[in-house]
């Protein structure tokens, strides 16, 4: 349907009238006068030229986003805005010259080329043509932000004959923002609320100027020289997109009058492409590409049929190009962490037509990629990322199109610590890698699962240690292996119930590293360099398995004391003794054991080796002590040396070994009894070494004790208990021992500890009683006598001596008497009572008084005596700390924290103070 410029009828006019008026008295604003001219309609050219629109000079809107003169976006603006003017006025009945024909006239000409400074009557005739409409943006905002979206346009057309007359200038506005307000009919349609304002600039951009072109279109004069076309009331694409692969959608959505035959064209690639009526007048059509087509620049022209054969075309502003042939991907990706970030290399592939490649990346395993970076470049840094987060990263080949590739694969890494941070007290589940500072005991937690990666460094502070109750697996590479270094640190403990498997791993610096005690051990490919204590310590029952290992420079390199496995091609040497075997099963092949201080191998049990390197292939010069039978030597260091076999392994039989061992017991039995100690001695040690025995362990123990070799004596019943831990004498003879030398506290452990298998052993319980100081019960009729009375002797004029049991008065006193706020006498009852008797409580309660009446020297004594009294009392070690650092002695106080975690390593507000201290010292420091 045509519009007369004074008057119309059409429902879009009357709906854009309403919504106008509705929107601009909501607004409370008021709108400028329209600039409208009349032009007869005589005087109306046939055909008309669309010159091309020009961003005038010096303009700002009020916003004062203006675009940039001479930027890409008023290039978009400008071809937009000619090409929705050039399809109104077709719309209006008007014969419009195709754009790039008028563009090419006035390339080929000098007049054409300064065509804003050449008369309009010249450029008519130049183009051939009736007329010219002249577009001029007045103003244009295209603006993006997080807080505001702001697209609006003011443009003026002007209207020349070919005589150079000005027929009329119309001046129209349109306008979208993040709150839409609808302008006229077309904004009320495409008009989009706050949550669609994430679609692209461009395309907002695109549906305001056709906005305008509509509006403007209702005051331009229609031409008498054409037919009532169909009418456009907005056309909305994704043109703007420009290039299409394989399997996207071209979609074109067409508004205008009901009753049309629609459809559109791409060039001459593909044509007559249907366009489906859905409701409230809008068409739609989609065009999707296949793979494998390919085809550049096209333009876009939809054809509006009405029944009466009426057509309308409307060439939408903006090519398509269809490229499906994407490239081949990049390969060899490779991403590697440093202090500066990741830096992702990669190959090119072979391929003529490549441009670029996207850099890609994602923060989960599954979910989407975002754009990182174009380059050309085969490599790329991402400095944006955080130490200890994971990162996925791909990338894509764009071509010359911009038609982008399969992506690569995906590769993952998580970002190192490269500043150290310190380890928890409890950790488990992935260890992210980097550095980190150990300090006092940290514990995988039973049922949890640790893992420690390649790229990961430990520094243990002296004393410090992990125990594994839980799973801990320590596995490093060939060329990046994990480290865990320190010096005097307790290692690595595996109670029953926990397991570690270390591989690819430095240790260094420990005093026990890996210390079995129970749990599963299995070492591989794994250095350990000390300087004193013990490489590996495997006890308590430990399945182990020891592989490809170096252990070096401790006093002991590998202690078996009980549990079964397997050392296997394992360097042992520079220790002071290599291989220390006490018991259990040890299958010991392929090994390096040489060059050790004082002996390669000492074994306190029978220990059979097999294909091992001891040094030298001379029995006689070989560096071993105990019960060892060598069944075969290498003759050379694993794997070059040769099997040297020196006794069948007939002559080793479990009935062999049975009668061996029958045979030492009867006769280090028989030794003791007939007071031979010596030879006793030395038969059932080897008995021991053969098998291990209560009885044989009992006589033993006796002939230590006979040779005056007591802490012999007493490693053989520890060993004893160990094996048999519910045979009581080798408890009761160990407690005798141990109250003899007067750890009665120790004894008394392990007597109560028999008397639970054995409650009602006399000779246990004899031991308790004499230990504890408790006399046996009176027996029924028997009186004692009265002690005889001493002589009276007069006494002198003296405080009588307190009792032990006066310090339970004393404390008492001086308790009530700290409640009631009387300090002064609360600090001598205490102090009385803490000189009859040590008490915590007493002590506590004192050193509270003493504060309060700011008795520092005082106070600084009584807790000194408080920690030497009771070093176990983690409250003394607070309290004794806080009292220093108040005092300004922060490096006095930051020793006594120490000292308490040392006793308390998971004691929270000693770990907090320490904190605090470090934290004081440093900036105490600084100054």
């Amino acid at each position: 349907m045509r519009h007369k410029q004074t008057s119309g009828s059409s429902p879009f006019l009357f709906l854009y009238v309403l919504l106008a008026m509705f929107f601009l008295s909501a607004c409370g604003t008021t709108q400028k006068p329209k600039e409208i001219s009349y032009v007869p309609e005589k005087d109306i050219p046939r055909t008309i030229a669309v010159m091309p629109a020009r961003l005038l000079p010096d303009k700002k809107d009020e916003t004062g986003f203006q675009i940039e003169p001479g930027s890409e976006d008023e290039a978009f603006i400008d071809k937009l805005v000619r090409g929705v003017i050039n399809n109104q006025l077709a719309g209006k009945g008007y014969d419009t010259l195709p754009l790039n024909r008028i563009d090419r006239k006035l390339s080929a000409s000098p007049e054409g080329k300064d065509w804003e400074n050449t008369p309009p009557k010249v450029l008519c005739k130049l183009l051939g043509t009736h007329g010219l409409v002249f577009p001029e943006i007045i103003s244009a905002v295209m603006v993006k932000t997080v807080a505001y979206d702001e697209y609006s346009v003011e443009v003026r057309i002007t209207l020349f004959n070919n005589k150079g007359e000005n027929l009329g200038s119309w001046t129209e506005s349109a306008s979208k923002r993040k709150i839409a307000i609808p302008t006229s009919a077309i904004g009320a349609l495409a008009t989009i609320a706050v949550a669609a304002m994430d679609e692209p600039a461009r395309k907002h951009m695109r549906l305001v100027i056709y906005d305008w072109g509509w509006k403007i279109s209702q005051f331009m004069p229609d031409s008498p020289h054409g037919g009532e076309l169909p009418e456009i009331l907005f056309v909305n694409t994704n043109v703007d997109k420009g290039v299409f692969g394989a399997k996207e959608k071209i979609e074109v959505e067409l508004n205008a009058e009901k009753g049309l035959t629609c459809s559109f064209d791409l060039g001459n690639f593909k044509q007559g492409i249907p366009m489906h009526y859905t409701a409230g007048g809008t068409y739609k059509g989609v065009y999707v590409v296949a793979e494998g087509e390919q085809a550049d620049s096209l333009p876009l022209t939809l054809h509006l049929i009405k029944p009466n054969g009426m057509e309308r075309s409307w060439a939408e502003t903006g090519l398509v190009t269809i490229d499906a042939v994407a490239p081949p991907a990049p390969v060899n990706l490779s991403a590697r962490p440093g202090k500066q970030g990741v830096l992702l290399s990669w190959s090119s592939p072979e391929s003529e037509d490549l441009s670029e490649f996207l850099v890609e990346r994602s923060e989960k395993a599954v979910g989407n990629f975002e754009p990182l970076e174009k380059t050309r470049d085969l490599k790329y840094l991402d400095a944006q990322v955080s130490q200890g987060k994971r990162y996925y990263y791909r990338i894509k080949s764009v071509d010359k199109l911009g038609n982008r590739s399969a992506p690569t694969p995906v590769q993952n890494l998580t970002m190192p610590y490269f500043d150290a941070v310190k380890l928890p007290p409890l950790f488990k589940g992935p260890l992210v890698p980097g550095t980190y500072s150990v300090e006092g005991t940290c514990v995988v937690p039973e049922g949890e699962i640790a893992a420690v990666g390649p790229g990961t460094h430990f520094n243990f502070s002296p004393g410090a240690k992990l125990i594994a109750k839980g799973s801990l697996t320590i596995q490093g590479a060939a060329k990046d292996r994990v480290f865990l270094e320190g010096e005097g640190w307790g290692g690595i403990e595996i109670p029953a119930g926990g397991r570690v498997k270390i591989s690819n791993a430095a240790v260094s610096g420990c005093l026990k590293c890996l210390n079995a005690k129970g749990g599963l051990l299995e070492a591989s490919a794994v250095s350990l360099k000390g300087s004193e204590g013990t490489g590996i310590m495997v006890e308590n029952g430990s399945p182990y398995e020891l592989r490809d290992l170096t252990v070096n420079g401790f006093n002991k390199g590998v202690v078996i004391k009980g549990g079964k496995g397997r050392i296997e091609k394992c360097s042992i040497s520079g220790n002071h003794v290599g291989l220390t075997f006490l018991g259990g099963s040890a299958e010991i092949v392929n090994n390096n054991i040489f060059e050790n201080q004082e002996l390669e191998i000492s074994a306190g049990s029978k220990l059979v080796l097999d294909r091992n390197y001891l040094g030298t292939d001379n029995t006689q010069d070989l560096k071993l002590k105990g019960d060892i039978l060598v069944a075969s030597l290498l003759t050379a260091p694993y794997p070059k040396g040769k099997s040297l076999v020196l006794v069948d392994r007939k002559d080793v039989t479990p009935e062999i070994m049975e009668a061996r061992f029958e045979k030492q017991k009867a006769k280090g039995i028989d030794a003791f009894k007939n007071r031979k100690f010596g030879d006793a001695h030395q038969s059932l040690e080897k008995a021991l070494s053969l098998k291990e025995d209560r009885e044989v362990y009992l006589y033993l123990a006796y002939t230590q004790m006979i040779l005056e070799d007591a802490a012999a004596s007493e490693r053989t019943l520890a060993a004893g208990i160990n094996a048999f831990p519910y045979e009581v004498r080798l408890y009761q003879v160990y407690a005798r021992q141990l109250a003899a030398k007067g750890e009665k506290e120790k004894a008394l452990k392990l007597v109560n500890k028999a008397l639970r298998m054995n409650p009602d052993d006399p000779v246990l319980k004899m031991i308790k009683r004499d230990l504890t100081g408790t006399s046996p019960p009176e027996k029924a009729g028997v009186q004692k006598r009265p002690a005889p009375k001493k002589a009276a002797v007069p006494e002198k004029a003296a405080v009588p001596e307190k009792k032990p049991q006066d310090a339970k008065t004393l404390k008492s006193q001086g308790i009530d008497a700290f409640k009631a706020a009387k300090y002064t006498l609360a600090e001598e009852h205490l102090t009385g009572s803490l000189g009859v008797k040590p008490d915590r409580e007493a002590y506590l309660y004192l050193i509270y008084a003493q504060t309060r009446l700011n008795r520092d020297a005082a106070l600084t004594k009584t807790l000194q005596k408080s920690v030497r009294d009771f070093p176990g009392e983690v409250r003394f070690y607070r309290l004794y700390a806080k009292h220093l650092a108040d005092k300004g002695q922060t490096g006095e106080a930051l020793v006594q924290i120490q000292a308490g975690l040392k006793k308390h390593p998971d004691d929270l507000q000693l770990k907090m103070l320490e904190d605090f201290l470090k934290e004081t010292l440093k900036g105490q420091e600084k100054k």
